[in-house]
């Protein structure tokens, strides 16, 4: 679908490095798969004229993009709303550039990641048993976030560097254990 007024949609993703993203391939599919009229490219942005770029999606005929390392964080301080659950982790990686041309951020890393789950495995419940994240990025904190969204009882991270995975424990309750980085065999 297009947005109003304009027969072609742009989007992107953004970040320092991002030549190696798969995004534009993937995007680029189901954008050719629906029979839309648009493009998703890459937007290599260095760190120092991310608020330049940010501000140049509206005059450009973005219609949004996504935001990945190292813009996750700072962008959010960049836009002009972040919804509540990119404010509670921190980050945003979508960025909605609006009909009046302002930005609104969010981060929709958890959702995409519950609801692959629930794609695979329609009856999976969070609450039913332990579940394991490896890893304590800006993603997993999405994730981790999103899983005891979901009423998660029992969420193990483990991390190379620990303070990260505790910093996210802290940051989303006591449903969550921090393991040490050896214990990532099956549990």
């Amino acid at each position: 679908m297009n947005r109003p007024g304009t027969e072609y949609n742009l989007a992107g993703v953004m970040g320092w490095p991002v030549a190696h993203s798969r995004s534009p391939m993937i995007h680029g599919y189901w954008i050719d798969h629906y029979g839309l009229s648009g493009a998703y490219v890459l937007l290599p942005v260095a760190p120092e004229r991310l608020a330049n770029a940010l501000r140049g999606l509206a005059a450009l005929g973005f219609a949004g993009c996504n935001v990945t390392i190292p813009h996750n964080v700072p962008a959010m301080h960049l836009v002009d709303r972040v919804d509540a659950f990119a404010r509670r982790i921190g980050a945003i990686n979508t960025i909605v550039v609006e009909r009046d041309g302002t930005l609104s951020g969010y981060n929709n890393d958890g959702f995409g990641y519950v609801q692959s789950l629930r794609d695979a495995k329609p009856d999976w419940r969070a609450e039913a048993g332990p579940i394991v994240v490896l890893g304590a990025g800006g993603a997993a904190r999405a994730v981790v976030a999103t899983l005891a969204d979901a009423d998660a009882r029992d969420i193990r991270l483990l991390n190379r560097t620990p303070q990260h995975a505790l910093d996210i424990a802290q940051a989303v309750g006591a449903v969550v254990r921090v393991l040490p980085w050896e214990q990532r065999k099956p549990l």
